[in-house]
């Protein structure tokens, strides 16, 4: 069961429910079979078809499923179709279909232990408490270390990596936001070779700690504004969360999320050490959301010559498997996700396109894509429903009332 919640974390949803109307007790060693849907694509040979109704009537979509089902579902996401491997729906077909592994056997989460670890916001500073002391006026991020099977992942990686700049068009094509521009292409052709020419000259280290993600949050975070359901979850909760004094997060991810969040750090890291004239860390942008009446901000990861680049991992491109399902989740990530990101940051940063540094956890292949504000324009009339909406509203004129009490304070 791990593996494939383990598996839908990584290719749809971290957030999402497992249901199921099965004998046996749902745990992480039960070995389940896939069931391939129409909403999968095409199915792979091998593959068991299953073309009943998943749940069992319209009204229990999302929490009954069918009988000899186990289901892993999220909002906005396919659901995946799972069933045991003694299962009548196994039996019938006359072959059992071969569960993928993951990057571990460790559970999917592990408890950490006082005194907890913080980094600075502002400074970078590294430091332990039991709580979240505040640091250069700011609360700070709560780290955790690296586990062992995470560790022995980055050693494997790096013993074997060699960094290969691939050019864009292939991959970006037909994406929202994509420019077909030479001289931006040009760009972010000399960034990729330059980059590839760093990245496999210098040593680089695995990483000790990574940070840990809270949605509990005093401020609206991009991130809110690419999603409704993040925004809903944040909005209704904010003005409550900004009451109370943060707790610290008592347990970390292990597994394909911990890699996922490690390489994060791994790379911002690394790439702080990097010594180039073309390259530096990006500065924080401010951008103010009218239509919500609120200011959010972020910082992209790099600079190069002074365009903002904003760096994204995925496990593989959709070009290194032989999966027809991974382009589609390529191209739903960039959708919801990557476009929305760096038609944000534009907003900020007065320019009319930047660079999207996408890399594989896998291969350590990369590529850069020059990128516009095509997403906004959705973008805006999505927040603009959201606004009207008279929940949201109420919430949203509570949030700007706290943010104006505590600028008046300081």
């Amino acid at each position: 069961m791990k593996d494939w919640k383990d598996w839908y974390s990584e290719n749809r949803s971290e957030e999402h429910k497992v249901v199921n109307d099965i004998e046996e007790k749902i745990h992480d060693d039960l070995v389940l079979v896939r069931l391939w849907i129409a909403q999968d694509g095409k199915a792979p040979k091998g593959a068991i078809k299953y073309q009943s109704k998943v749940w069992k009537n319209k009204n229990s979509k999302g929490t009954n499923p069918a009988k000899n089902l186990v289901i892993i579902t999220a909002s906005g996401q396919p659901p995946l179709i799972l069933t045991n491997k003694n299962s009548p729906l196994v039996n019938k077909s006359g072959k059992v279909a071969k569960g993928k592994k993951n990057d571990g056997n460790a559970p999917t989460s592990r408890y950490l232990s006082k005194p907890y670890q913080w980094r600075c916001r502002d400074c970078g500073d590294q430091f332990d408490s039991n709580v979240a002391e505040i640091h250069c006026t700011r609360q700070p991020r709560q780290l955790s270390k690296v586990s062992d099977d995470s560790k022995k992942w980055f050693d494997k990686f790096l013993n074997g990596i060699e960094w290969e700049f691939v050019p864009h068009h292939t991959i970006s094509k037909g994406q929202i936001g994509v420019i077909d521009n030479p001289i931006a292409d040009g760009i972010a052709e000399e960034a990729g070779r330059e980059l590839e020419k760093i990245l496999n000259r210098v040593e680089m280290k695995p990483p000790e700690v990574f940070e840990l993600y809270n949605y509990k949050t005093r401020y609206l975070r991009v991130s809110d504004l690419k999603d409704y359901r993040k925004f809903k979850q944040v909005i209704s909760k904010i003005a409550e969360w900004r009451k109370l004094k943060i707790r610290p997060i008592r347990s970390a991810p292990v597994g394909v999320i911990e890699i996922g969040h490690a390489f994060d750090e791994f790379l911002s890291s690394n790439f702080k050490n990097i010594s180039s004239d073309d390259w530096s860390s990006g500065e924080r942008i401010w951008f103010e959301c009218k239509e919500l009446g609120v200011t959010v901000s972020g910082t992209p990861d790099l600079s190069f010559q002074g365009i903002p680049v904003e760096t994204k991992t995925l496990k593989l491109f959709p070009f290194e498997v032989e999966d027809e399902n991974q382009q589609s989740i390529f191209r739903y990530k960039w959708k919801t996700n990557y476009c929305k990101q760096v038609a944000l940051y534009l907003q900020g940063c007065e320019m009319d396109w930047m660079l999207l540094l996408l890399i594989s956890r896998e291969s350590g292949k990369f590529t850069l894509v020059p990128v516009n504000d095509e997403a906004m324009e959705k973008m805006r009339a999505d927040w603009n429903e959201w606004a009207n909406n008279k929940e949201h509203s109420t919430k949203l004129e509570e949030y700007r009332k706290l943010i104006s009490e505590e600028e008046v304070a300081s």
